[in-house]
C-alpha cells in the first residue's frame, strides 16, 4: 500500500494537471527554437566564409556551452538538422573533438563548398578574460585602455598584426575606442593559452 504521503503527493499532481496551472517557465519558453530535419541537406558539404563559434545547441549559448571555434574556409558536412538561422554540423576529428560529433553553427557563415571564402574587413574577438591595452607588444609598457570580459575587440589589421615578445607571448595590435592603437596579450607566456576567442564582427 502507498503510504499517506505518496498518495498525497499524487493527487496534489493530478489537480495541477487537472487545473492546468502546471506551465513552462517563461526563461524555458524564451530559449525553445523550433528545430526541423531536411533529408535533403544530410551529408551536404558547406564551407565557413568567415570565423564561427560552435556550440552543443541551437540557441548558440550561453558561452559555458562553446565547443569551439571553426575558421574560415573549414569544410562541414551538414546532419539536416536545422532551426531558423541555424545549422547543425559533423566535426570532424579534424575540427574540434572526436568525442564532440556534431555542433551548432550560425548558417550565414556557410556557403558553396570550393569557393574562395570572402575576407571579412574586419577581425573581431571576443575577450576571454580582462585585458590591459598596453602602448607596446611588452608586459612592461604603460597602459592606455581595457577590456572587459566579454567586450569584443578588433584588431588594427585584417588579418591581425602579432608579434612575439621574450617571454613567449604573442601580442596583437588592436583599435581602441578613440581610434588610436594599442596592444592586447593574445596568450600568456610562452604562447601558452588563449586570451580572446575570434567572433563575427557585430
Amino acid at each position: 500500500m502507498p503510504s499517506k504521503t505518496l498518495r498525497k503527493f499524487a493527487w496534489g499532481a493530478i489537480a495541477l494537471l487537472s487545473t492546468g496551472s502546471l506551465s513552462v517557465t517563461p526563461a524555458f519558453a524564451q530559449n525553445t527554437r523550433a528545430l526541423t530535419e531536411n533529408p535533403a541537406l544530410i551529408r551536404g558539404c558547406r564551407q565557413l566564409n568567415q570565423a564561427t563559434e560552435v556550440f552543443d545547441n541551437s540557441t548558440l549559448g550561453p558561452i559555458s556551452t562553446r565547443i569551439g571555434t571553426l575558421q574560415a574556409g573549414t569544410q562541414v558536412r551538414l546532419t539536416g538538422a536545422v532551426s531558423p538561422g541555424r545549422a547543425q554540423v559533423f566535426l570532424s576529428s579534424g575540427n574540434l573533438s572526436s568525442t564532440q560529433p556534431v555542433g551548432w553553427i550560425n548558417a550565414s557563415v556557410l556557403t558553396t563548398c570550393g569557393g574562395t571564402p570572402t575576407p571579412p574587413t574586419r577581425a573581431c574577438f571576443r575577450a576571454d578574460r580582462e585585458l590591459v591595452v598596453r602602448s607596446s607588444p611588452t608586459a612592461s609598457s604603460s597602459a592606455v585602455a581595457g577590456y572587459n570580459v566579454g567586450n569584443t575587440v578588433i584588431a588594427s589589421t585584417n588579418p591581425p598584426t602579432q608579434q612575439t615578445s621574450a617571454d613567449g607571448r604573442r601580442w596583437m595590435q588592436v583599435t581602441i575606442y578613440n581610434g588610436s592603437t594599442g596592444w592586447i596579450a593574445r596568450t600568456g607566456t610562452n604562447g601558452l593559452g588563449s586570451n580572446v576567442t575570434p567572433i563575427t564582427c557585430p
